[in-house]
């Protein structure tokens, strides 16, 4: 059998066929997450106001996913990018709310295991970082606006776009 080149002591032919579905799969993967980063993109900002079918919408998937305490006004909280890594005063600045309303949601949902707070306790200056959960609940966040925007782009019956 001729062996036209060896990786370290196993030759090209024995490797090569697994090699290839793996390269094809971080491939596709890699352009399905660049596709859902650019949808999250061009969701509306956070500071325009959502209707109501679009929260219930939300709120459901978070009840579907069995996430227990999130409330209608723990959404801004967790709009897309989320509040990994910020501060009560970052995150409220770039909600159009106050500090202390974003430090207390943010003191619930450490409480309900969503988020961790670092920093000297009582102080605003606490960052945030989720959790495997509060990840999880971004994530689900993001499906269900995703998908919210994805009806409301949709043409309606009896509607011509234009």
């Amino acid at each position: 059998m001729y062996v036209f080149a060896h990786f370290g002591k196993i030759p090209v032919e024995e490797w090569l066929p697994f090699v290839v579905p793996v390269v094809a799969l971080c491939l596709y993967v890699r352009r399905n997450e660049r596709r859902r980063r650019e949808a999250v993109q061009r969701l509306p900002d956070v500071s325009e106001p959502r209707d109501d079918s679009t929260i219930r919408g939300v709120l459901d998937q978070w009840s579907a996913a069995d996430f227990e305490g999130v409330s209608r006004e723990h959404l801004p909280l967790l709009y897309p990018p989320g509040p990994d890594g910020t501060t009560p005063a970052e995150l409220a600045s770039r909600i159009g709310s106050d500090s202390e309303t974003v430090k207390r949601q943010f003191e619930d949902l450490a409480g309900l295991g969503y988020l961790t707070l670092q920093g000297p306790l009582g102080s605003s200056d606490r960052r945030a970082s989720l959790t495997a959960d509060g990840m999880d609940l971004v994530n689900v966040t993001e499906d269900a606006l995703l998908a919210a925007g994805s009806h409301q782009d949709a043409p309606r019956p009896g509607r011509t776009s234009g």
